[in-house]
């Protein structure tokens, strides 16, 4: 047996290879919708080797195509996983399926995983950022707030806060996530980016102009991140001009 350690979305699985092992035998259950037995469900056997179950668990955490991730986790899955493996797929496929806009397979997955696995923050993390998608905030902020009890000096479920209470007009509290999750992280691209649009809406132009720029500090040449960036920058500088009385810079 031959242990691979694999990353995949934060959280850092090990892969496991058999060598030399006789296939295995999985029971499914099969609907024959036409011929002699039409209508009727029957157990078949169906041989699996060690090999190709190997390779649906690498594929499930690794960086394949979304929708081949899928399958790889969902045959993974079926093929009896248990332990810290039946997590990890979950997991993955929970995170796929959220990336998907799948919001509903995505909490159902990562709720299944937390059921077997309270410990992890980034599992935490992950139905967070699906239960913000799906716009149930106060959900979402007891998972992160499971998250930072986990995993205290970890930035991202402190600014992931902050949005949440942005999304419910509590700008005051997200500013003091923001500002948190930037003390336990000073390059939190994210944590900067959500202050200033944070103080933009509460009317505070210096201190978002200064959080923009801090922001375009961190980008690399050319990302794409850049322009939303941008478009931030602009409306501030309008938005202070209007209030000094000035024409804004042409662009």
């Amino acid at each position: 047996m031959e242990c691979s350690t694999l990353l995949f979305a934060g959280f850092t699985v090990a892969g496991v290879t058999h060598d030399g092992v006789e296939d295995s035998v999985l029971v499914r259950k099969v609907s024959l919708k036409s011929g002699l037995f039409a209508g009727v469900i029957v157990s078949v056997l169906v041989s699996v080797s060690p090999a190709t179950a190997a390779t649906d668990i690498e594929d499930c955490l690794g960086r394949t195509p979304a929708l081949e991730r899928i399958g790889s986790c969902s045959r993974a899955i079926d093929a009896g996983l248990t332990g810290k493996q039946l997590v990890d797929a979950h997991t993955a496929r929970g995170v796929t399926y959220g990336q998907l806009g799948q919001l509903d397979n995505a909490i159902t997955d990562l709720t299944t995983a937390l059921d077997n696995e309270k410990g992890d923050a980034n599992i935490f993390i992950a139905r967070a950022r699906a239960l913000f998608n799906k716009r149930d905030y106060d959900q979402a902020m007891l998972d992160l707030a499971e998250a930072i009890k986990l995993d205290p000096k970890n930035s991202v479920p402190v600014n992931l806060m902050g949005k949440n209470h942005f999304m419910l007009a509590n700008y005051d509290i997200a500013l003091k996530f923001f500002g948190e999750a930037i003390e336990l992280d000073p390059n939190h691209y994210n944590a900067f980016v959500n202050r200033a649009t944070t103080y933009y809406r509460t009317n505070k132009l210096p201190e978002a102009m200064k959080d923009v720029n801090a922001a375009y500090l961190m980008l690399p040449p050319g990302d794409s991140r850049g322009r939303a960036l941008l478009q931030l920058k602009v409306a501030i500088e309008r938005a202070f001009a209007s209030q000094q009385g000035v024409a804004p810079a042409s662009n």
